[in-house]
């Protein structure tokens, strides 16, 4: 029905704010823009645009009658943007604005009567930002916001002065949620992938991986690590936690730790919490590394050229005369002036008189013996890590060593037994 169509002889019309009065001979009929037989559905679901109550709030009749066929017989009476404005605070003060907004585009995400969605959504949000942000969803391990749909938890949906459009900065955005972080990085040891945000590590909106790392766990972490990242890929000896299925995180705390290197537990139980052997009861005598809760000064954690992860080359067989390129491992720390006199009064205490024991087993052409012949490199109920016998190729080759105040003596299986005296030689 045309808004100007008179009522011959029966009343009147009259329009008045965009709605049609109809006045009938002795009874009163109503109809307005949103009745049937014109726009009847509009303003039915459940979130209404409190203007859409008045129609002419935003349009204005350009022509007569209304509808007219082939032509628009109603305008907006600003602008969009203009318009949106008149009632909304203005957008585009801040650094980052939405691409819609900044284009005055408001009615690609909101609808401007009526909608099912919060906030006149025309759509469910999950479905708005995907039609634009497909990429940021088909993950197969999902963010929680971003599976629930939930992308305004972290992002203003407007304008924000931090990019992109987040709500707070990286790391105190995602501690709002993980707050468990927050206590975390209060630890001494933080790992300072932190100061980048967590979107150094994690992707945030989901991944392949699983924490939504950015990467497999161990190649998220020799992307920044790539000295210990290039000893796992060349070294010829590889510790097998680096490739378990934890990877670094078998040993290191990702975020922060109360241990120096991130480390879970302090070193020395790192260690043991796998090697449980190593340290036995029985031994009063530790190696000095290990007294100090060490492991590192003698084993690479990672990965190297030398068996057992030694960070220096040391000899696997029993006999292996003396070089200077020789023991390399325990002169890293104990000096080579210790086998290198046939005779000192200082450099040794294994000695009879000024004759130097240690010279004498190590120097032999033909069998100079192991360090590893006499001494257990953990611990020892001896003193000096002298070991109650060692391994012969199946023989357990008992030592029999016995201290005295000033030598001592020892009978192992390969000779009888001998005395030194540091005092008075033998």
């Amino acid at each position: 029905m045309s808004p100007n169509r008179a009522l011959s002889g029966s009343g009147s019309a009259f329009v008045f704010a965009g709605i049609l009065l109809l006045v009938g001979r002795g009874a009163a009929a109503q109809n307005s823009c949103v009745t049937a037989p014109c726009h009847a559905t509009l303003l039915t679901p459940k979130h209404v645009h409190p203007p859409s109550e008045s129609c002419d709030s935003c349009h204005e009749s350009v022509t007569t009658p209304h509808p007219k066929k082939g032509e628009k017989t109603f305008k907006l009476t600003q602008e969009p943007l203009a318009l949106c404005e008149a009632c909304h605070d203005a957008y585009g003060k801040k650094s980052d604005v939405h691409p819609p907004v900044k284009e005055g585009m408001c009615t690609t995400c909101h609808d401007p009567h009526a909608s099912n969605e919060p906030r006149l959504l025309t759509q469910p949000m999950k479905d708005l930002c995907t039609a634009c942000h497909d990429d940021k969803v088909s993950f197969a391990h999902v963010h929680g916001p971003v599976s629930a749909g939930e992308c305004t938890a972290c992002h203003a949906a407007h304008e924000s002065d931090i990019k992109p459009l987040l709500l707070k900065k990286d790391d105190e955005l995602c501690m709002g949620c993980h707050v468990d972080l927050q206590e975390l990085v209060k630890k001494p040891d933080v790992h300072p992938a932190l100061n980048g945000g967590c979107t150094s590590c994690h992707n945030p909106h989901g991944s392949a991986h699983p924490k939504l790392l950015a990467d497999e766990g161990t190649a998220v972490c020799v992307a920044c690590h790539d000295g210990i990242g290039e000893k796992i890929k060349e070294g010829q000896v590889v510790h097998p936690v680096v490739a378990s299925e934890k990877g670094c995180g078998s040993c290191h705390s990702p975020h922060a730790s109360d241990n120096a290197r991130l480390l879970l537990v302090p070193e020395k139980d790192t260690c043991l919490g796998c090697h449980k052997t190593i340290i036995a009861k029985s031994m009063t005598t530790l190696h000095g590394p290990i007294v100090e809760g060490k492991c590192t000064p003698c084993h690479d954690p990672h990965g190297g050229p030398n068996a057992n992860l030694l960070v220096a080359g040391f000899p696997s067989q029993p006999y292996v005369p003396y070089l200077d390129t020789e023991y390399a491992l325990c002169f890293t720390c104990h000096k080579r002036d210790l086998v290198q006199f046939p005779d000192t009064s200082f450099a040794t205490g294994f000695r009879d008189g000024e004759r130097n024991l240690h010279y004498l087993h190590v120097n032999d052409k033909q069998k100079g013996r192991s360090c590893k012949m006499c001494h257990d490199v953990h611990g020892s109920s001896q003193p000096k890590l002298i070991a109650d016998s060692v391994m012969f190729g199946k023989w357990k080759l008992p030592l029999n060593f016995v201290k005295t105040d000033t030598g001592g003596s020892c009978a192992p299986g390969c000779h009888k037994i001998q005395n030194y005296d540091r005092k008075k030689a033998s």
